[in-house]
């Protein structure tokens, strides 16, 4: 009933009621619109020694110490215009961001990795969009080469 009296008194005195403070938060205008990430999908991605005519040559799931450079291979579907990210990581630890600017509708693109001969064990890559999420994960061994035996020189038997 208050709420109606003061209603009815400010109409006939001409007052107006104290408007809401301005500092609250005002809807953006159309300009100031966030960027919209454009759902894509990664068809294809695999470790490989080497890529020729945009092509991986071979594909690895282990590599022994003796070599020490991998590539990692991606074909990236609806996602021109946006930016992912190969994350390669090693002990749970990320060694290495190779951003990625996506330049149409269908992109095929590699990052290389020259690895230190003492880095065995699991090595991780992640294909992540611009908002943190996973688009795709490989993962690859690099083991320890096995020695070779060397000959041993037996002395006949008399």
């Amino acid at each position: 009933m208050k709420v109606f009296f003061l209603i009815f008194v400010t109409g006939l005195l001409g007052l107006s009621l104290p408007a809401r403070a301005t500092d609250e938060a005002a809807p953006p205008e159309a300009s100031a619109k966030a960027a919209v990430l454009i759902p894509g999908v990664v068809t294809r991605s695999q470790f490989t020694r080497d890529i020729k005519d945009l092509e991986p040559v071979d594909t690895l799931s282990t590599l022994t110490n003796d070599l020490t450079r991998i590539v990692y291979f991606t074909e990236i579907h609806d996602m021109a215009g946006q930016t992912v990210l190969h994350r390669w990581e090693y002990n749970g630890k990320i060694i290495l961001e190779v951003p990625i600017k996506v330049g149409s509708s269908r992109w095929r693109a590699y990052s290389t990795k020259t690895l230190d001969p003492a880095w065995t064990g699991e090595w991780k890559v992640s294909v992540v969009d611009a908002a943190g999420g996973t688009l795709s994960v490989n993962t690859f061994s690099y083991l320890k080469q096995p020695e070779t035996p060397t000959s041993v020189a037996t002395n006949p038997l008399p």
